[in-house]
């Protein structure tokens, strides 16, 4: 018994001895860790002297610089982080957080290279249409962020109706009881995109605006003198096919009127 209590206490006492090392050894490496640190935090080697940002559609590289925050002469390890990914990749995940405030920012990557450089590359959203809100005009992409606001309409992109907002800021998603009406916009936008794809006569050219009322059905006003009517379904392609073909080939650059597809296959013209 007493050669068991002995051998017991020894091993006791080996263990709390290895723990006690365990921590010194932690506290040595964080001390350490803590004075590499410090000593990068002062050093004029990762001190940042240039700053690339490739040119956006919707903003210049200078927009991106600035909003950035990265400053030329600022210490690179004030900018390093943000996520554990972040430091492996040596991304700046601030900047990275304060580009995407843009409203047309998707996504940004800020790089670090080692030892004085950053490099910033943004993916930008598209917008697809126009939704009007009390007397303003948004312009929103295929997720529904709102990338700009107008006072008047332009003709660079399509406006959407039948669309009620609660409401909006610029950069976030609209709120909307209805985000089922813009999934139903963009299928038709990218039904349109194969349908004008090969050719040179391009409905979305002459797209003015498109009414969701209910049930998947779509009114399509052309050149603001032909209203087409829709039914989303499995045939969509070939009804924007065939409206294309009506629309250019078959009905006159003075005539305005109803273009209307009463079954899933033909569609009849009534001329006002």
């Amino acid at each position: 018994m007493k050669r068991t209590e002995i051998s017991n206490k020894n091993l006791l006492h080996s263990r709390k001895k290895g723990k006690g090392r365990l921590i010194k050894s932690i506290f040595i490496l964080l001390v350490l860790i803590g004075s590499l640190a410090a000593v990068l935090m002062f050093s004029p080697l990762l001190l940042l002297s240039d700053i690339h940002a490739d040119e956006a559609v919707n903003y210049t590289a200078d927009e991106i610089i600035e909003a950035s925050g990265i400053e030329i002469g600022e210490n690179a390890i004030n900018y390093l982080g943000g996520s554990l990914n972040h430091l492996i990749h040596l991304r700046m995940g601030k900047a990275e957080r304060n580009i995407n405030k843009l409203p047309w920012v998707e996504f940004s990557e800020v790089k670090y290279v080692f030892p004085d450089k950053v490099y910033i590359t943004v993916t930008e959203r598209n917008a697809i249409a126009w939704i009007c809100y009390f007397g303003n005009y948004l312009l929103v992409d295929e997720e529904g962020y709102v990338l700009e606001v107008a006072g008047v309409l332009d003709d660079r992109y399509p406006e959407i109706r039948g669309v009620q907002l609660s409401k909006f800021t610029l950069g976030d998603k609209i709120q909307t009881e209805e985000p089922e009406k813009i999934t139903l916009l963009v299928q038709l936008l990218k039904s349109l995109n194969v349908v004008d794809m090969d050719s040179p006569q391009k409905l979305i050219e002459v797209l003015d605006w498109v009414d969701i009322p209910k049930n998947k059905e779509l009114y399509l006003s052309l050149d603001n003198r032909i209203t087409a009517k829709i039914k989303m379904d499995d045939e969509l392609i070939y009804k924007l096919s065939y409206l294309r073909e009506l629309y250019y080939n078959y009905i006159k650059p003075e005539e305005r009127g109803m273009i209307d597809f009463f079954d899933n296959k033909y569609a009849r013209f009534v001329a006002e």
